[in-house]
């Protein structure tokens, strides 16, 4: 009667094959939508993309937070987060300039 091992093959040397590594996490797919967002709101669209862009990303970081290391896409979450804020700061900086430059013109022409 022979015995069969549980064990795979041993490779030459005696060794045994290394175990399959798990597959990566998946990126979030808020975290995707955050980044693309930010990007185009640094690009043309400012407060039109770069609030939604923002809102998912907290969504994202949340649901990767939550999701126990099945979900990646972290550092994608922060960049949307970092562009849709430096957008939404753009816009709130050039509407202070326009009102300012608005207020001394008036004040120079009285």
């Amino acid at each position: 009667m022979t015995q069969t091992s549980p064990l795979p093959p041993a490779l030459p040397g005696g060794y045994l094959p290394p175990p399959p590594l798990p597959p990566p996490p998946q990126n979030n797919g808020m975290a995707i939508a955050s980044l693309v967002l930010g990007i185009i709101s640094l690009a043309c669209c400012q407060c039109l993309t770069a609030i939604p862009g923002v809102i998912f990303g907290h969504i994202a970081l949340g649901q990767i937070r939550r999701s126990g290391g099945t979900q990646g896409g972290r550092g994608l979450a922060v960049a949307g987060l970092v562009t849709g804020y430096i957008a939404i700061g753009g816009t709130l900086l050039f509407f202070v300039f326009y009102i300012l430059m608005f207020a001394v013109t008036a004040v120079m022409n009285c």
